[in-house]
């Protein structure tokens, strides 16, 4: 079967935390990442077309346990009830620049 992404997507388990609303930060869990975006499972359902302030623990390739707050903005694209959490594909317009080199390696 062939994807029609323009971007690769990279099975992850990474930490996150995203703000659905001024002083509201909940909890997240990145599943998938690419260059352009994330999948990310959370028990708060997010809207659709709306930007979102988020953060993402992303680990190191060389050293697992040194993991790098990347702090970015996103667009949820969609939202799928999965089980008991929501599911939430999010385009992220830019990452921050001193963040390039780590989340290359990850292939983003």
């Amino acid at each position: 079967m062939s994807e029609s992404r323009n971007s690769a997507r990279l099975p992850v388990a990474w930490r996150a935390a995203i703000q659905v609303a001024p002083g509201r930060i909940v909890p997240a869990k990145v599943v998938n990442f690419s260059a352009t975006g994330i999948q990310l499972q959370s028990g708060v359902m997010l809207k659709e077309k709306q930007e979102y302030q988020m953060m993402m623990e992303v680990p190191s390739h060389k050293d697992a346990s040194a993991r790098t707050q990347v702090v970015c903005k996103a667009v949820c694209v969609y939202t799928i009830l999965s089980g008991s959490e929501y599911r939430a594909g999010l385009r992220i317009a830019n990452y921050p620049p001193e963040h390039k080199e780590l989340l290359q390696s990850w292939g983003g």
